[in-house]
C-alpha cells in the first residue's frame, strides 16, 4: 500500500529542512553559504520556508495545496497564506516527528544524545573557543582518531568518514531545534557548539510526539527527493555582495590525512550579483514548479549530499 499524499508531502518537507541544516562544509564561494544562512534565519523566525508550488502538473500541485490544509489542522505545520496563495510553510515538532518515523531518519533523541555526549567531553584538544563560542570537533563526538587522522581513502578511513556520517545524521535533528549550531573550517572539518537551549533540552518525549510508525518506502523516496532538490537550489543562488552569510571558522587541529572528510555531491555554485534573488532562492522559490534533480534517490534519509557552514546551523 503507497503512503497518503500527506504523509508523501511531509516527508519531502522535512527533507528540505534537513539539506537546509545539514553543516556547511563547503565550498565558500557563490550564493550557497548566504542562501543556506537566510534559509536557516527565516525558518527560525517563524516564517518558514518557502513554498515552492510541488507537482508535476496543476493537478498535482493543487492537491499538495490541499494536502498543506490538512497538516496543518493536524497541528503538524504552519502554513503562511497572502491572498489565499500559499507562501511559505513551517514544519512543527510534531510534523517533524512523523517525517523521521516515516522516512527512517534519526529523531528527537537522537539529536538529545548528541547534546548530552557533546556536553560530557573534557579534552582540551577536541576544543577551541572563537569569538566566546566554545566549540567541540566532530571526531571527538564520532569516537574516530583525533584530529581527522586516518580518514584516508583505506578501509579503516572510510570506515572513519562513515562515523562521522553517522554523527551528522544524529545531529541534525539538533540542529534543526536549536540546540545545536555546527560550524566548519575551510577544509571543511565540523565543529558543534551547545547553545543554552540544548543544554536545557528534554530528556522525555514531547506529549505530541508521534508512536513508533513503520518506515514507507515512498516517504523515504520523498524525503530523499526534497532533500536533494533543496541541495540543488542552495548551491544555484546567486552570490550576494551584501550578504555574506555562513563564515568558515579558524583553521585548528593538525592536518587531514589522506582523503578529507567532505561529503560528496558539491555541486558547482553559480555567479550572480542579485541579492533578491538569492534571498528568493534561500527560501526556496523556484519559478515554474520544482522537478527532484536526477540522482535525488542517491541520497539516504537525513543524509543528504550535505556541504558544511558556520554558525546559525
Amino acid at each position: 500500500m503507497s503512503a497518503s499524499v500527506d504523509d508523501t508531502l511531509v516527508c519531502r518537507l522535512a527533507g528540505e529542512l534537513w539539506a537546509v541544516f545539514a553543516p556547511w562544509r563547503g565550498p565558500w564561494g557563490g550564493g550557497g553559504a548566504a542562501a543556506a544562512y537566510l534559509a536557516r534565519r527565516s525558518f527560525r523566525s517563524g516564517a518558514g520556508l518557502r513554498w515552492r508550488h510541488q507537482g508535476r502538473d496543476r493537478d498535482e500541485r493543487d492537491e499538495n495545496v490541499e494536502a498543506l490544509g490538512r497538516l496543518e489542522r493536524r497541528g503538524l505545520l504552519h502554513r503562511r497564506v497572502e491572498r489565499t496563495k500559499v507562501i511559505a510553510t513551517r514544519l512543527l515538532d510534531a510534523g517533524i516527528e512523523r517525517a523521521c518515523s516515516l522516512a527512517g531518519a534519526p529523531r528527537w533523541l537522537a539529536g538529545r544524545e548528541v547534546c548530552q555526549r557533546l556536553a560530557a567531553i573534557d579534552d582540551a584538544r577536541a576544543t577551541m573557543t572563537h569569538l566566546g563560542t566554545r566549540w567541540t570537533a566532530e571526531w571527538a563526538l564520532a569516537g574516530t582518531p583525533s584530529y581527522w587522522a586516518a580518514c584516508g581513502n583505506d578501509e579503516d578511513g572510510r570506515a572513519n568518514r562513515r562515523l562521522l556520517s553517522v554523527l551528522e545524521e544524529q545531529a541534525i535533528p539538533a540542529l534543526v531545534r536549536g540546540w545545536l549550531i555546527s560550524g566548519a573550517d575551510l577544509d571543511g572539518r565540523v565543529w558543534y557548539s551547545l547553545t543554552t537551549a540544548g543544554r536545557a533540552a528534554p530528556t522525555e518525549a514531547p506529549a505530541d510526539a508521534p508512536q513508533a510508525i513503520d518506515a514507507d518506502a515512498d516517504c523515504a523516496l520523498a524525503w530523499r527527493e526534497g532533500a536533494h532538490a533543496m541541495q540543488v537550489r542552495l548551491a544555484a543562488a546567486p552570490r550576494s555582495e551584501r550578504e555574506i552569510g555562513l563564515l568558515p571558522l579558524p583553521a585548528h587541529g593538525g592536518p587531514i590525512v589522506g582523503d578529507d572528510v567532505r561529503p560528496r555531491g558539491d555541486v558547482p555554485t553559480a555567479g550572480g550579483r542579485n541579492y533578491a534573488a538569492a534571498a528568493h532562492l534561500a527560501t526556496g522559490a523556484n519559478v515554474g514548479g520544482d522537478m527532484a534533480a536526477t540522482g535525488a534517490a542517491d541520497s539516504r534519509p537525513g543524509r543528504p549530499a550535505t556541504r558544511t557552514r558556520r554558525t546559525d546551523s
